[in-house]
């Protein structure tokens, strides 16, 4: 594989003090430096996660797992009343899954 070429062109420009500082606290918010911050806002490509995404991906994940645990159980009980009740739990979960979901894409648009 090729190693890539290093960037070498520089674009500055000015801003008002808090201006600055909005950017500073946004890129701080998603993990990243100011021009890296800059970058995938502007080019509208994503350079990496930040650390809260890695972590609400990792709850995610484990949460899934939980999930398909459950409903192997349910689909191998489904005589039981326990069972009724589990998957009235289950869809509750999805509910809210979907709602965090949902929650995400809408803090993602306001940050764009």
């Amino acid at each position: 594989m090729k190693p890539r070429a290093a960037r070498s062109d520089c674009i500055r420009i000015r801003l008002h003090p808090e201006e600055k500082e909005l950017l500073r606290f946004n890129a701080s918010i998603q993990g990243m430096c100011i021009a890296d911050y800059i970058r995938q806002k502007t080019l509208h490509f994503r350079l990496r996660q930040s650390a809260t995404e890695k972590a609400r991906l990792r709850q995610l994940a484990r949460i899934g797992i939980n999930l398909n645990q459950i409903a192997r159980w349910a689909n191998s009980h489904k005589r039981t009343v326990e069972t009724v009740e589990i998957l009235s739990a289950l869809a509750c979960l999805e509910r809210q899954i979907r709602a965090f979901s949902s929650a995400e894409e809408e803090e993602d648009k306001t940050c764009s």
